[in-house]
Parts: structure tokens; sequence; C-alpha cells
């Protein structure tokens, strides 16, 4: 077999184990880079490269932080001020939640968007409110990726795909491109969230009915009190809007951004390290690095082209735009959910634009249709980094696909018809 088919073999395995649970995620996850580096489907280095991504680096930078939010009251202040904006509803805790979410994305990178709401949600959960992580942390990390659609710096897909775009066309994306389909998916979800979404969760994984998860704030704001650590609360707002400021302005990257701001929660007391130790949730460190060696071996492997190709070859010469648009979206949005979503679109656009220079249509609706496919897969933990670290929830694998699925035919059916409504296809 070729070392294409053999990392396509070695995904799909993976995929099984993940969803069986035989074995533990992150060690399915290592097993599946040793086997592609011992059945030579790519280097050493390639597989297992993810442990020194900068994914990794901003995912453990980011827990440090949220150790420290929590620790020295940040998170717990912040959670009392989402509380009485949602007047002690649980259901609108969540849609107050997701909306703050999925407009800060727009603006922030959602990767950082989530690790920062986090530790809200969890200081939230440790207090006396009757809600569990569950119910808010899948939901809310959803938004934050609808969210990240809307702008071209919402989220690292969206730069990749343009990089790709202005180097094979010569034309790129402006920064408002993508707001007027993205803002309609993320009023879509929101709407879905209200209407389905908070209910079906409760029923995959076995919540409280939902008239027993009323949130007493008379009742929390007293253990909120008790953490809070006034003296340490002016350095973490500092370090926390500098943080901010860096990742809007872009002074330093995103991880290496949170790794400054890791240091400087230690250096100015906020957290210790042997608190810090047992917050950061190793397992998923280790998982969402197994995730990004496969999604290199994958790529590496040709086995992504092996599929965009064979995809390309059965469209032939004279279908429509809309039948090749269609099937470009669908495939993207499959691939997604195996590999991280840039590595879906590193695979796909470029065969994309190829049928677009061909066939002499337009790239840019084809471009920001694969984007948005790459942008809102979420039925996997390998789908995102932002949904990866849901897993702190104690999610399992089957929870993610049997929550997000009917998102993932509604998102495909809204990039089908708000695409070509902002950007006509021919």
């Amino acid at each position: 077999m070729t070392p294409a088919v053999v990392g396509l073999v070695i995904l799909l395995a993976c995929v099984v184990l993940f969803l069986t649970e035989w074995l533990p995620n992150p060690v399915v996850a290592c097993l599946g880079c040793l086997l592609m580096v011992l059945f030579k489907v790519c280097t050493f280095e390639q597989a297992f490269s993810g442990f020194s991504s900068s994914i990794v680096l901003l995912m453990v930078g980011a827990m440090v932080v949220g150790a420290a939010m929590f620790e020295t009251g940040a998170a717990q202040l912040i959670g009392r001020r989402v509380i009485r904006w949602s007047r002690g509803s649980a259901r609108m805790f969540l849609l107050v939640g997701s909306t703050v979410t999925g407009l800060l994305a727009m603006f922030l990178a959602n990767t950082a968007v989530i690790a920062a709401f986090l530790p809200v949600i969890d200081s939230v959960c440790r207090t006396d409110l009757r809600m569990k992580r569950k119910d808010l942390c899948l939901p809310i990390a959803c938004a934050a990726m609808y969210g990240g659609t809307c702008t071209l710096i919402g989220c690292t897909p969206q730069l990749t795909a343009n990089g790709i775009m202005r180097e094979m066309t010569g034309t790129e994306m402006g920064m408002w491109e993508l707001t007027g389909p993205g803002l309609c998916l993320l009023a879509v979800y929101l709407l879905w969230l209200q209407l389905v979404g908070f209910r079906r969760g409760q029923r995959i994984w076995g919540d409280r009915p939902e008239e027993e998860m009323e949130l007493e704030e008379s009742k929390v704001a007293s253990v909120m009190d008790q953490n809070l650590n006034k003296r340490k609360l002016i350095p973490m707002f500092l370090i926390v809007v500098a943080m901010m400021i860096s990742y809007v302005t872009g002074f330093l990257s995103t991880a290496l951004t949170a790794m400054c701001a890791a240091v400087l929660c230690f250096v100015f007391g906020c957290c210790d390290m042997k608190s810090v130790l047992q917050e950061i949730n190793w397992e998923c460190v280790v998982f969402l690095g197994g995730c990004l060696g496969l999604a290199a071996g994958f790529t590496a492997s040709g086995a992504g082209e092996l599929m965009a190709g064979a995809v390309s070859a059965l469209l032939g010469k004279t279908a429509s735009p809309w039948l090749i648009f269609a099937v470009l979206v669908l495939l993207t949005l499959l691939i997604s959910q195996f590999i991280t979503n840039s590595t879906a679109i590193v695979v796909v656009l470029p065969v994309a634009l190829s049928l677009c220079g061909a066939y002499g249509f337009a790239p840019m609706p084809f471009c920001l249709g694969i984007t948005f496919a790459a942008s809102v897969a979420c039925s996997t933990p390998l789908a995102a980094s932002q949904i990866t670290m849901t897993q702190v929830a104690g999610y399992r694998f089957s929870d993610y696909v049997r929550y997000t699925w009917p998102l993932t035919v509604f998102s495909y059916i809204g990039i089908l018809a708000f695409v070509p409504l902002f950007f006509p296809l021919s």
C-alpha cells in the first residue's frame, strides 16, 4: 500500500478507537502517531511535532492564567456579573455567555476567547449553582467557533485560506468579507441553542431538568467572595488586559502572549506552582498534541490529496458551479472533523482554486465556503483546538458527535445559502 492509503487507514482506525473508547483518547492519539512513524507514513519529527506546537503552548499558558484567575477570585467576580446579566436563569446564562463569547471571537482568536472563558464557567460550576460544566462548555465553545468566522482575524483557518488564495490567484479576503455570512451562521446557532440545544445537551449527558437549574445569586455571592483576593486582583486584571491587547494588536503571537501572561502570574504571585500543576489538564494537553501529530502525518502521507483528487476526478468537466461548491464544502466539512481545520483547508482549497481556474469561476465564494466549512466543524474533539479544550468538562467522544451532528447539517445548509447570497458563484 502507498503511504497515503496507510495514513488514511491509521486515521480511520484511530477514529474507531476514539468512538469505542476502548483505550484512553490520549493513548490512541499517541499510538496513531507512533504507527505512522513505524509504517513510514511520515517522519518522527512530523508525527510528534504537535507537542511543540504553538497551539499546545497556547493551551498550557491559558490554563495557567485560568488557574490564576480562579485563585485570585477574578473568574468568580466575572461569573457574578454574568449571573446578574442572566437574571437567575440557566437558559439565559447560556445565552448571555454564548453571545459574549461569539462577539468577542470576532476580534480575538476564538481559541483565546474560550480559553479565557473556561475559568468563568468553572468558577460558576464550583459554586452551588446547580449547573454542570457539560451544560456550558461545549455550547459556549461552539459560539466562539461561529463568532470567529465573522472576521479575517477571528481564527487561524481564515488566515491560512487567505494566504493560499493570495499565492494562487493574486487576490485576497478583506477584513469584513466573511462578516455577512458569518453573522448569519452565528444568529442561526444562537437560535438553535435556545430552541433545541439547551434541552438536547441535558438529554445526551444526563443533566438535571431545567426547572431545577435556577441560579441563586444571593446564595452564590457569598461563596464567590470567599476566594476573592483583593490584593492580587489588580495585577491579575492588568495581566488579562495586557494579554487581550496583545491578542488584538498582534504585538506578540497568541502562544507567546499566553506564555508571557502565565509567567507574569507567577512573578506577581497570582498563583503558585503546586496549585497550577493540579489545575492543568495534562490528559487534554497530550491528546491535543497527539491530534496535531495525526493531522501532520495525514497531510505528509498524501492521504488528504488522495481524497480531494478522487472527488475532483468524479466531478468531471461539465459540472455546474453549485454542484462543485456543494461537493467541496461537504468534503471540507467531513475532513475537518478528523484533522485540524487549517490542515483541511490546506488539503481542499488548492484543489478548489484549481477547479475555479479551469472552469472560470470566481474564487472568492469557493474560498469563503471552504473556510466556513473548516471553521465550523465541531462534531469531534479533533476538529478544532477550542473544541478539544472543552474535554476538561468530561465529555465522551460520542457526546460531541451526538450533540453537534444537527449543527453540522445546519451549518452545511447555511453555508450553501448564505455564501452565494453575498458572493454569487458565477
